[in-house]
This record gives C-alpha cells, structure tokens and sequence, in this order.
C-alpha cells in the first residue's frame, strides 16, 4: 500500500489556522450550500454517511447533527481527537461511528451519502480513492467530492509571473507542507468517474476569485463582503473552473440491466 500524507502534526494548525481564517469559512460556507441544494434529504436526517478522510470532521459532524448516521474516517489519530471534541460539543456523538486508519482498511460498505473533502490531491495513487468510491456506494448514492484543482495553481502562478513553474511543471508541494503533494485536473476527475459508473451532475468552485486578489481594498477588505461574492459567483460559469479547490456532487449513472 502506498505511503498517504498523515497530518498528525498539523491538526491545532488546521483547527486554528485553516478552518478559522477567510479561507475555511468560504470552503464550509460553499459545501453547505452545495449539500443543501443539491442533495435530498440532507437536511431532514436519517440517512447513513461516510466522511473520508474527514480530518477535523466538520461536514460529517454537520450531517450527524441533521439526524444522519455517520462514520468518520481519517488517517490521523490527532485529528479524530479534535474531530470527536467537536461532535460531543455540539451533542451528536450518538450519531457518530468512529474509523482510525487508512480508507483502504474501511469495510466494504455502501453508504447513501460519501463525502470527501482535501484527500484526493495528497494521495499518491488518487485513482484508488476514485474506485474505492465505487465500494461504498449503492445505485442511489450521492458523492460529494472536493479536491484540489491544478488550473487554478497554474492561473495563480501566471499572474504571479512564476513562469519557470509553469515551464518545469513544479506544481508537487514539499513534504511537511501544506500544499498538496498531487493537485490534480478536473477533467481527469471526471473522466475517471464517468469510467467508473459515476456522473458528475454538479460543480462548484471554492475560492474562485480571492486567492487572485493581491492588495485587499474596498469588499475585498469585508470577510462578509468576500463571501457573499465567493457563494454568488461559485458555482457559475467561467468563474467556477478557477476555484482553488473544484466541488464535485456525484451521482451512480443507471445501470441498464437493472
């Protein structure tokens, strides 16, 4: 089995550092209007739920408190401290089932809803996440899926100038960092899923225009300001292909045999 990146180290900086600045509250705020909109049931609860690779174990802990029972998967120990923190917290404890260990060491289990949020983009195979999606899913099952998008960091580092980047294909984060070892291409996402019996049937974008900014005036000075932007404009065209990260909602294609 390949070696995947473990945030054991960095799970108070995720906490603190991610998931409290601009940038945390766009993705969550984008992920719930996505879930909200698109996906029956969400809201009204008892559904079973697998978080991937759920980290702190936000989104898996806001379905579990619609009523919905949910797994919570992550590779690192120190995350699922926090993430089990904030679920007695917030009282949905009971809802929550809890896995430590790699996604490959998950039972072969089909859930009607499969989020998985940050993970595709640190593995060093992302194809054997993609086919693993298969194995938890039914023919009525959602796949909320967001990954790390490498036209946006070609975007990013062409306003920059970072040209030799560009020229080298130097887009691989260092160990230890926390820019992603694989960022990876939509269309090659989508390509495989469709491969796999999946279509994709709604997209979004997370962080479509704020990443680009350089000197914050006027709105771009508002975090309220900024977000009510980000949601207005993230799920549009040309806007969403330039998020940071691409949202995915998958959805099983009919099996004609059925």
């Amino acid at each position: 089995m390949a070696q995947d990146t473990n945030f054991d180290d960095l799970a108070a900086h995720f906490q603190h550092k991610i998931y409290g600045s601009r940038k945390g509250k766009i993705r969550l705020a984008v992920l719930n209007r996505d879930l909200e909109q698109t996906v029956p049931g969400w809201t009204k609860g008892g559904l079973s739920v697998l978080d991937l690779g759920a980290g702190l174990g936000q989104m898996g802990i806001k379905a579990a408190s619609f009523g919905h029972d949910v797994c919570i998967n992550d590779i690192s120990e120190n995350m699922l401290v926090v993430a089990k923190e904030n679920a007695k917290e917030q009282g949905v404890e009971a809802q929550v089932t809890w896995h430590h260990g790699a996604f490959q060491s998950l039972e072969d289990k089909a859930y009607d809803i499969v989020l998985c949020y940050a993970v595709l983009e640190w593995l060093e195979e992302p194809e054997v996440l993609l086919q693993a999606l298969a194995k938890f899913t039914h023919q009525d099952s959602v796949v909320s899926l967001m990954f790390y998008n490498i036209d946006a960091l070609v975007l990013h580092n062409l306003i920059r100038g970072n040209f030799n980047k560009i020229k080298n294909n130097e887009f691989k984060g260092m160990k230890g960092g926390l820019t992603p070892q694989n960022p990876i291409q939509p269309a090659w996402v989508e390509a495989k899923l469709n491969d796999l019996g999946f279509e994709v049937s709604y997209k979004s974008g997370i962080r479509v225009f704020s990443d680009y900014v350089g000197i914050k005036r006027g709105g771009n000075a508002s975090d309220d300001e900024v977000l009510a932007m980000e949601l207005q404009y993230s799920n549009q065209q040309p806007y969403q292909q330039m998020g940071r990260y691409i949202h995915f909602i998958c959805r099983k294609m009919k099996n004609e045999m059925s």
